[in-house]
């Protein structure tokens, strides 16, 4: 068994060629992949369509082999052992359950696949609908149920082992803000009870809402991985204003002022470095403005999406 400070997913150079089966031609959809997920956190695998991230699904649940490198799952190489499949409990994306089934015989069908019989089996049904807040629709035809339902039926039966690890591919995607913010909470529930989430998803928003730490992979290598703390910089600022008058915005965009908002009396400046704050400041006292708070703004996870993968093509480029 591992420590709490032993990673529960470890690669070691992994890398995954595809051939074609077009002259002989071959494709690298993985490239020497060294990844670290820890106990009870949640890590955000992201990337663009095309970059990996399905691959190193498949080949961390074995549905695929590595071309070379290796792959431990809770302390062990060997991943295709009944221990490491009964702790990993996955969640496909756009996953099919047929509309004639209930929620509860869904979960039923899953837990025999794990061995789970008779009284064990029905506590467990009942416990990942409680967690999962689906308790009261168990009964229901899948065909009445709402996306968001289905979603969460299909957290349940990735949970109906009680596994260690769970591997999720946009589990909010086509979510609307209520269902999305529901599952957002069960996610964090989940981690904090001690379960390990690798989360690949395009959602970055709410990926940096509940990641620990992250990872961005691009044409099969791992960009950049790490907290968000340690990824994500201080940015611009944002200075706020009180007292702005009829006339007052435009003064201070004529003057060369990056106005972002107004709201009623005050007003809002955005400044990239020292010297935009201090004249920015000197302009509200020009302007007649109260100064109010200085507030930091940090980088958003989107953001730093987007620079790392053109930093990639750039360097590709050159």
């Amino acid at each position: 068994m591992n420590s709490n400070f032993d990673p529960v997913i470890k690669t070691e150079n992994l890398t995954k060629v595809y051939d074609t089966g077009f002259r002989g031609e071959q494709v690298s959809a993985l490239k020497n992949l060294n990844l670290e997920v820890f106990p009870s956190e949640i890590y955000g695998y992201l990337g663009p369509n095309g970059s990996g991230k399905t691959t190193t699904i498949k080949l961390l649940l074995g549905l695929i082999f590595p071309t070379s490198g290796s792959i431990q799952i809770m302390g062990t190489t060997d991943i295709y052992s009944a221990y490491v499949k009964k702790n990993i409990g996955y969640l496909p994306e756009g996953s099919y359950y047929p509309d004639f089934l209930r929620g509860e015989e869904i979960l039923r069908f899953y837990g025999q696949l794990y061995g789970l019989t008779g009284k064990e089996l029905n506590k467990r049904i009942d416990e990942v609908l409680e967690l999962v807040s689906m308790s009261h629709a168990r009964r229901r035809m899948l065909k009445g149920y709402s996306k968001g339902m289905r979603q969460r039926i299909g957290l349940a039966q990735a949970l109906i082992s009680n596994p260690q690890i769970l591997i999720l591919d946009e589990p909010t995607t086509g979510l609307d803000p209520i269902a999305r913010k529901e599952i957002r909470d069960i996610l964090s529930r989940l981690r904090d009870e001690g379960k390990t989430l690798l989360i690949s998803s395009h959602e970055l928003l709410e990926v940096e809402m509940i990641s620990n730490r992250v990872g961005i992979l691009y044409e099969g290598i791992l960009r950049v991985s790490g907290t968000l703390e340690e990824l994500l910089t201080s940015k611009d600022r944002i200075i706020e204003f009180a007292n702005a008058k009829n006339g007052v915005v435009q003064e201070i965009k004529d003057k060369g002022g990056d106005v972002v908002d107004q709201i009623n009396d005050k007003v809002y400046l955005k400044v990239k470095n020292d010297e935009e704050l201090y004249n920015a400041i000197e302009l509200g006292k020009t302007v007649g403005l109260q100064l109010i708070k200085i507030t930091p703004r940090r980088e958003t996870l989107e953001e730093l999406f987007v620079n790392v993968i053109d930093s990639a093509k750039k360097e590709r480029s050159s």
